[in-house]
């Protein structure tokens, strides 16, 4: 039967070659997105039992995914039994400046001492931190990546117990971690780790979360008995400690999904979708290709039935044809996802400038072997089935003019209608997405990108222990910008809004009910320089903003209009007071600014609350410096490292650049998505196109002698134009409303994934 079947292919190399590379086509776009879902969604973190490994999250009303205070984080390690041990990080960068080189920022964990023990992974060179080196004063350690090791030391084994000069300090280095507990998605790029040295100051805090936390299944222990633990212990912190704890509760998550958050973990499943739409409609294709092969052969179907073939044994003919040419296309399809792999993976980043690797693992093999059967199945099992179904007297009397009963002619009709179908999916959800982001990059967003140049730094703590220090680097620093030629304004702050504020805190208002311990509102909090207002070039609305003026006196801010709106309607909130629910230091509203959206953040905002306070009355280590110029801010960059090696040499800057070229490198993955999509809709629109001719011009072929005969009778060209393209037009127009559908489930479902990006409008859709 194999044989039969592969003489029959090899008698048509038109056929066959326009089979593998439709199937090549299909199943490799499937078997590249499924390799992208793989490596994201069933990510397995390369630790000993990971299985058994969690992250614990603080939750509350307006809060899924929360940190943890110190206090807090020291009586879940106290008092959990089910999760042995439970260990605290948190990311921080640390300055490397050895003498003769010049001074680079590494990213890196402060960890509590059960860190690596948790993550259950031995050194590869040296050992791990101690609880002893996990305490103020004895804490001058770090542990060294692979990477960073090769790359600085060149694997010199000797490094361990050298003293190197890190964030301002000297530190031994006692231990090199192994290369392959590198985890890209689970840590973004990490290149050293120092203990958390928790002061007796800091162990007390309990209300300040910014700890994040992990632990490991004690041996007996499972995720629904250590969930109800940790719940228990949560609500019994809300009971001792209200007004810091009030509220709050604990969720536990699997390691390797606890990254799993944002579009970019639910976009692909979108994307496969559409990859899905391109595999269907290039079956839809190949099944009528096989209509049309059978209806050929429909006199030798019927001689053979008549000789006694069973219908069973005729289908399974078709299908040792289909099935094979599947799994040819389906390997050939693997060499397309190796192609599209390695194209994805040198454009989607993971931290910084790090890449995303997309192998072809062993579930992946498995997932094109599975569908390339599945396409097989599909486009052989119904033409062999109708085929078996032909009328033997019929077509022993037709003979070779037989082209297949009406049955046949409504379904391979009906295969079309839904090729144009699935093509207006494909297209819309495209459409959509593309048009989306590009509304998204050009809207207004509240501050002005152009003109802008942005960079940050970090203050070690050695050198910048107390805020005077802070303080007087912030004057110098905002000095030496100004002074730059070109330079029209400087601001300093916390941070720059391209993906969020980094801080976000519980709000009361003066004079209102005070709510619930839990309940609170929630406000983003942004500390910012006298200039930051200016250099952004954000609309002031109501009031002023801060001037050196607002150094003393009673604490002050800056919120923004839809705070305003919401919370004082119809009246001013100049004047008005705010504070936060523990603390109760209560600031005066002094202005309102514009609302501030995210270029390179397509969520759901978690506030649309924004406060500002003034950067000098609550100093921090790190930094971002904001400059708006008068010409090309590029030309800015090498005055600007020189400004800030003047005042401190040993300081890196990061991030360096035009806040346009940020927010395009911000975007990257979801321009790159977006192209992904693009291409899928292009090649279903070509294939369901080539799937429409190939109808059409059997239909024109079975109809050839009526064609002529209404000529000779008068017929015009028109006529038989009309004839010909209004059957085609009533299948795209009826596979065109049924896809409608399909393009209304396309735009809701991107508003699910992306609440920022705007809605599909009008113009897009038709």
């Amino acid at each position: 039967m194999f044989r039969h079947a592969l003489r029959s292919l090899l008698k048509s190399p038109g056929f066959t070659t326009i089979a593998l590379l439709t199937l090549a086509l299909g199943i490799g776009v499937n078997t590249a997105m499924f390799s992208l879902l793989d490596t994201l969604l069933f990510h397995t973190p390369p630790y000993p039992q990971s299985d058994r490994l969690v992250r614990i999250f603080r939750t509350a009303p307006t809060l899924k995914t929360g940190p943890h205070s110190p206090a807090d984080f020291l009586d879940y390690h106290a008092r959990a039994s089910s999760l042995e041990p439970i260990a605290a990080f948190t990311w921080e960068s640390f300055i490397s400046a050895e003498p003769g080189q010049p001074a680079e920022r590494l990213p890196g964990l402060r960890v509590t001492g059960d860190f690596f023990a948790a993550l259950g992974v031995a050194p590869a060179l040296g050992r791990f931190i101690t609880a002893a080196e996990d305490q103020p004063g004895h804490d001058n350690v770090v542990v060294l990546s692979d990477a960073l090791w090769r790359r600085l030391f060149s694997a010199d084994p000797a490094v361990v117990g050298r003293e190197i000069r890190l964030g301002g300090e000297r530190v031994t280095v006692i231990g090199v971690m192994p290369a392959r507990v590198d985890d890209l998605l689970l840590w973004d790029r990490i290149e050293a780790w120092r203990p958390m040295a928790f002061s007796d100051k800091t162990r007390a805090v309990r209300g300040a979360n910014w700890l994040q936390l992990i632990g490991r299944l004690a041996p007996n222990a499972t995720f629904p008995q250590a969930q109800a633990e940790m719940s228990a212990l949560a609500a019994d912190l809300a009971t001792r400690y209200p007004d810091t704890n009030g509220g709050s509760g604990l969720t536990l998550m699997p390691l390797g999904q606890s990254f799993q958050n944002g579009p970019m973990q639910t976009l692909p499943w979108f994307a496969l979708g559409l990859a899905g739409c391109v595999l269907l409609i290039a079956c839809a294709n190949l099944a009528n290709l096989q209509f049309a092969r059978h209806a050929a052969r429909a006199r030798d179907y019927a001689v053979r039935a008549a000789l006694g073939a069973s219908r069973r044994r005729l289908i399974e003919e078709s299908l040792a044809e289909s099935v094979p040419l599947a799994l040819v296309g389906g390997a050939l399809g693997v060499l397309v996802a190796l192609w599209c792999n390695d194209a994805l993976a040198a454009r989607l980043g993971v931290g910084g400038d790090a890449h995303l690797a997309l192998p072809l693992s062993w579930p992946v093999l498995a997932f094109a072997f599975v569908v390339s059967a599945l396409s097989g199945i599909a486009f052989g099992l119904l033409p062999g089935f109708l085929a078996s179904r032909t009328n033997v007297n019929e077509a022993l009397k037709q003979g070779s003019r037989t082209a297949g009963n009406a049955s046949h002619h409504r379904l391979r009709q009906a295969l079309i209608v839904a090729e144009v179908a699935l093509a207006l999916v494909l297209l819309s959800g495209a459409a959509f997405f593309l048009r989306g982001l590009d509304r998204f990059v050009a809207r207004d967003h509240g501050w002005q990108t152009d003109h802008l140049l942005t960079a940050s730094l970090g203050l070690p703590d050695a050198k910048y222990r107390d805020g005077a220090a802070q303080i007087a680097f912030y004057g110098g620093i905002a000095t030496q910008h100004a002074a730059l030629p070109g330079v029209e304004h400087v601001g300093l702050s916390r941070s720059v809004p391209f993906n969020g504020f980094n801080f976000g805190q519980r709000l009361i208002v003066e004079g209102r009910p005070l709510p619930l311990p839990g309940s609170e509102l929630v406000r983003e909090v942004n500390g910012v320089s006298p200039g930051f207002f200016a250099a952004m070039g954000m609309a002031v609305i109501e009031g002023r903003t801060f001037t050196k003026s607002d150094l003393t006196g009673p604490p002050r801010t800056v919120i923004n209009e839809a705070m305003a709106r919401q919370l004082w309607p119809g009246e001013s909130a100049i004047g008005k007071r705010i504070a936060h629910p523990v603390e109760r230091e209560w600031q005066e509203v002094i202005g309102v600014v514009r609302d501030v959206s995210f270029p390179t953040n397509l969520n759901a905002p978690r506030t649309t609350f924004q406060t500002y306070r003034l950067l000098a009355r609550e100093p921090t280590g790190y930094l971002s410096i904001v400059l708006r110029t008068s010409a090309d801010p590029t030309a800015l960059a090498s005055a600007i490292r020189r400004a800030v090696a003047e005042l401190d040499p040993e300081l890196p800057l990061q991030g360096l650049a035009p806040v346009d070229q940020t927010v395009a490198r911000g975007l990257t993955n979801y321009t790159v998505i977006a192209w992904l999509l693009g291409g899928f809709a292009a090649l279903g629109l070509l294939l369901a196109a080539l799937g429409i001719y190939g109808v059409i011009s059997g239909f024109v072929a079975q109809r050839t002698s009526e064609i002529g005969l209404r000529m000779a009778l008068g017929a015009q060209l028109h006529h038989v134009l009309q004839l010909v393209l209004g059957q085609s037009l009533r299948l795209a127009l009826l596979g065109t409303a049924l896809g409608l559908a399909g393009a209304y489930a396309d735009a809701r479902l991107l508003t699910s994934i992306m609440p920022a990006l705007p809605a599909a409008e009008p113009l897009t859709a038709a």
